[in-house]
């Protein structure tokens, strides 16, 4: 039954795949950029999106915790639930000069679809979709029901998702589920992330005279610059040498199969990151395992952005009244992002900027991960070999943040990684692309995990 259920699944992807570029291109028409957008503004993607699912036979609602709309879905009845998570916002697209095409029209170029959302997070709303309507005619005979949620903040942090979760948990639990995306590597083998970092983004606003004053007054007026300066280099040295304990405060060693994964990645890759970003050496000269380990299994802090002063064309001397820094801070597991404000804020103190401004931006929320002995990651890695022809890559812990930690771990739903996109999809960048064979490859293994996922459950329920 599931050799037959396979075989027509993917001669309708094969089929039918350019009808879902059509589909690709009404999402990507849609100017669903959450930074710069309304509510009500939002919600003409959020019903975009719901109208999709409502055609493809899901029981859809458009729901709203306080911020942008989230859509939620679900199709068939069987007991096996498969639970995918995917955003319908997107970066916002400038600079526009350097975009080739419209950001918001779905062009297609020597083999690639270009677009705003593409890549993130579109791209493989519509390869899931081709997924689900390859399998929907069997759902039943594979015992399997699909829920699908579809959030409109994940771009800006997440911050009214914590709420949406704690009303929906009892939804959100399932077997096992599919979290937003994966992509594929220079060597074509696709990186499978099994957990994302937290976040923690704050803003420290340093206060001097109470406005800009003439330079000529430095030997006297205090330039709160200068007090800014010292404490970002008590946190960080200049070769990224972190010198707070704080940073660490919590964290819990995923034991010594999440170094084993990190063996298995492409150390290649580090030396092509390299190339392509024109430095010549990691910090603090890491290499190898040990670069990985930092980069994936430790946690960050990270300047984001300075400001002072006068920073327009030509000069203009004067003393600041304000510096401000924007600051990144990514946990691992264990960490509680609210401690670490604490400890963070209790630092400023210390080190004598007590009266310093600090807000918090975004939502707050820890790392969260499956692990790589869970049913739905070994579908989806077995299935990868199968579609890709080489073994899929797990990653332990995405570089990167995002609001896993609520579902896989707060909710209780393992996760698997899927996606559309590939190591030069430019994502978050003008010109984002998919490949159009990625796309379709994408279509396929999300289709293959679902199957093999659901032979893997009833054979241990019998």
């Amino acid at each position: 039954m599931f050799e037959e259920v396979e075989s027509k699944a993917l001669s309708f992807i094969e089929s039918r795949y350019r009808e879902y570029i059509r589909v690709l291109g009404e999402l990507v028409a849609v100017d669903t950029v959450s930074a710069q957008r309304s509510s009500s503004e939002m919600m003409k993607g959020a019903q975009l999106v719901s109208s999709i699912l409502s055609n493809a036979g899901f029981r859809t609602e458009v729901k709203n915790y306080g911020g942008h709309p989230i859509v939620v879905g679900e199709l068939g009845d069987g007991p096996i639930t498969v639970l995918i998570y995917n955003h319908y916002d997107v970066q916002p697209p400038e600079p526009l000069e350097l975009w080739d095409s419209n950001p918001f029209e779905l062009v297609e170029r020597d083999g690639k679809l270009y677009g705003r959302g593409v890549a993130d997070n579109k791209g493989n709303i519509v390869a899931r979709l081709a997924a689900v309507e390859a399998l929907a005619p069997y759902l039943d005979e594979l015992g399997v029901k699909i829920k699908w949620i579809i959030e409109g903040e994940e771009e800006i942090g997440s911050p009214t998702l914590p709420k949406a979760v704690e009303e929906l948990r009892d939804w959100l639990k399932a077997d096992g589920g599919f979290w937003e995306t994966g992509y594929v590597s220079r060597k074509g083998r696709l990186i499978i992330p099994l957990g994302f970092k937290g976040m923690l983004y704050v803003e420290v606003i340093v206060r001097g005279a109470n406005r800009d004053v003439h330079s000529g007054s430095a030997p006297l007026v205090p330039n709160p610059v200068w007090r800014l300066v010292k404490f970002l280099s008590s946190i960080k040295d200049e070769d990224g040498r972190i010198l707070v304990d704080w940073l660490y405060d919590g964290m819990i060693d995923l034991g010594p199969e999440a170094v084993e994964l990190l063996k298995d990645i492409d150390i290649e890759d580090l030396e092509e990151m390299k190339k392509q970003l024109g430095i010549e050496r990691f910090n603090m000269g890491l290499e190898g395992l040990e670069a990985l380990k930092h980069l994936y299994l430790m946690p960050s802090i990270n300047v984001s952005g300075l400001y002072a002063g006068y920073i327009g064309k030509g000069s203009k001397t004067v003393i600041p009244s304000i510096a401000g820094a924007k600051i990144d801070i990514r946990p691992v597991p264990g960490q509680d992002p609210e401690r670490l404000f604490k400890l963070f804020k209790k630092f400023l103190e210390e080190k004598g900027l007590g009266d310093a401004e600090v807000i918090v931006h975004g939502a707050m929320y820890p790392a969260g991960y499956t692990k790589p002995s869970e049913d739905i990651v070994k579908a989806s890695a077995e299935t990868a070999e199968r579609v890709y022809g080489i073994r899929p890559q797990l990653i332990p812990l995405s570089a990167g943040s995002g609001p896993y930690y609520y579902i896989a771990n707060y909710v209780g739903t393992p996760l698997t990684g899927a996606g559309v996109g590939h190591y030069d999809s430019r994502v978050h960048a003008p010109n984002e692309n998919i490949r159009i064979e990625d796309f379709v490859k994408s279509m396929k293994h999300v289709a293959l995990t679902i199957i093999e996922f659901a032979k893997m459950k009833r054979k241990t329920t019998g």
